[in-house]
This record gives C-alpha cells, sequence and structure tokens, in this order.
C-alpha cells in the first residue's frame, strides 16, 4: 500500500506504509509511521487528558441526545396513543411537529453536566493505566494487550 506527499509541481514522493520511498530521496515526507495523529504526546499532562475527554464526552452526548430521546419514547411500554412511530426520524419529526423544536433537547443540560466528569475521569484513568501497563508489558512501546486492558 501507499501513500502519496503532496510536492511542488509534479514532484510528489510515493512512500509506502513502512517508510520506504521509491525514488529513494525524501522529498520532505515524514515517514508514515513517525507521527501518530489520533494521540496525544507522551508528555501531555493528567488536565490535557482530562480536558480531551470531558470534550468528546459532552460532544457526543449531546449530538445523540437527541436520537436517544425518541428512541428512548419508541421503546416506552405506554407511548402516548396518537404515536404511531415508523422510523427515528419520523417520529423525531413527529415530536418536533407535535411538541415544539426543543422537547427532544429537553434534559440536555443535564446529561451534560454529568458526561463531562466521567468522560474526563474515564480519559484520565485509562491513558493513566494503559501508559503504566505498556511500560509493564512492552518496553520499547504500544502493546495492543495493554490497551485492551
Amino acid at each position: 500500500m501507499e501513500l502519496r506527499c503532496g510536492g511542488v509541481g509534479s514532484q510528489a514522493v510515493r512512500r509506502r506504509m513502512d517508510g520506504d520511498s521509491r525514488d529513494g530521496g525524501g522529498g520532505g515526507c515524514k515517514d508514515a509511521g513517525s507521527e501518530d495523529y489520533e494521540n496525544l504526546p507522551t508528555s501531555a499532562s493528567l488536565s490535557t487528558h482530562m480536558t480531551a475527554g470531558a470534550m468528546a464526552g459532552i460532544l457526543e452526548h449531546s449530538v445523540m441526545y437527541p436520537v436517544d430521546s425518541v428512541k428512548t419514547r419508541m421503546q416506552s411500554l405506554n407511548p402516548d396513543p396518537k404515536a404511531q412511530y415508523t422510523s427515528v426520524y419520523g417520529a423525531l419529526k413527529k415530536i418536533v411537529r407535535t411538541e415544539g423544536f426543543w422537547r427532544p433537547l429537553r434534559g440536555l443540560n443535564v446529561m451534560m453536566m454529568g458526561a463531562g466528569p466521567a468522560h474526563a475521569m474515564y480519559f484520565a484513568c485509562y491513558e493513566n493505566m494503559k501508559r503504566t501497563l505498556n511500560a509493564v508489558f512492552h518496553h520499547q512501546g504500544n502493546s495492543h494487550l495493554a490497551n485492551g486492558i
């Protein structure tokens, strides 16, 4: 598998996933495995991990909250007799039309207040344990076993 690193004009350098370039030149392109864009630097503090976790949790729950509200209503044992929902989208449209735009978002503020601290603690504990177990299982780098545990 090859990655193409853009250069000026037609001087694009092809680079294999193992970092070997086809033309033998560097061309200013980093190795494919030299920097992992998904990870924070190893020197990142606990507060950085907690902030990242809180922001990720709040964003994820805020985006999915209206869908979860609709799904909960669709699964309730005693739904409103006027509620004849056939799909999540149809139910969301009907709720907004009959009860107002803000109805599916009712309670979002309470959920955000709980999701922030919960995800902050989760990310902080996860990153701390991952760093500790990586040192135990695999001294040079990333251990899949440590990530799984």
